[in-house]
């Protein structure tokens, strides 16, 4: 009789596994890091590891998978904002309160590979195009109903949002002291400002 797949504790392995994988990849690089090292970590046996990942790159996409959870919980709260102008200045906030050394580190490994790995390149675009397109849709709303400026489009203005936060989380990346929530609270500010810039 075939074996039934426990579902909640092969989820449970694979949230072991990619939790060893974040910080073996922190400590070494990604490239540095075996699959042996990251089940070790992980105390998951080689043997049965290939059941939950075929391959450190597919640890990584993972990883990515894991990061479009948060990104799906930012754009939530973005589109039950009432205010467009407040949704989006707390999105960036939040973006990069939310993130700290470890998590910036993943963020520019999984960058980092994106430009080598064709695989990696496609989930993480989309997941950046998920965020982009609703800056873009809140921000639209906000010039259409006046509270956004009209000085800027969009289009340059998500973008603009998106370069924010990514490019502040490579600074934590590269340098941890940064004080990333403080960090945060200036963004915030800077794009209020921006937003109502007539």
């Amino acid at each position: 009789m075939p074996r039934i797949k426990d579902e909640a504790l092969h989820q449970t392995r694979q949230q072991q596994i990619l939790g060893a994988a974040k910080s073996c990849f922190v400590r070494h690089g990604f490239h540095a890091t075996s699959m042996r090292q990251i089940l070790e970590a992980a105390g998951i046996s080689s043997g049965g590891a290939y059941n939950y990942f075929a391959s450190k790159d597919d640890i990584v996409l993972g990883l990515v998978a894991q990061e479009r959870i948060n990104i799906d919980y930012l754009v939530d709260r973005l589109q039950k904002e009432e205010s467009p102008t407040a949704a989006v200045a707390q999105l960036v906030h939040d973006a990069i309160a939310f993130t700290d050394a470890d998590e910036a580190s993943i963020a520019a490994e999984i960058y980092a590979e994106s430009l080598k790995n064709s695989a990696v390149q496609v989930v993480a675009r989309a997941n950046s195009n998920h965020l982009i397109d609703a800056l873009y849709a809140t921000v639209s709303k906000g010039i259409k109903n006046g509270t956004i400026s009209k000085r800027y489009s969009p289009a340059d203005l998500a973008e603009w949002l998106l370069a924010l936060i990514e490019g502040y989380i490579g600074r934590v990346a590269t340098n941890p002291k940064l004080k990333h929530k403080h960090a945060a609270l200036m963004a915030k500010k800077t794009v209020l400002q921006l937003l109502g810039d007539k």
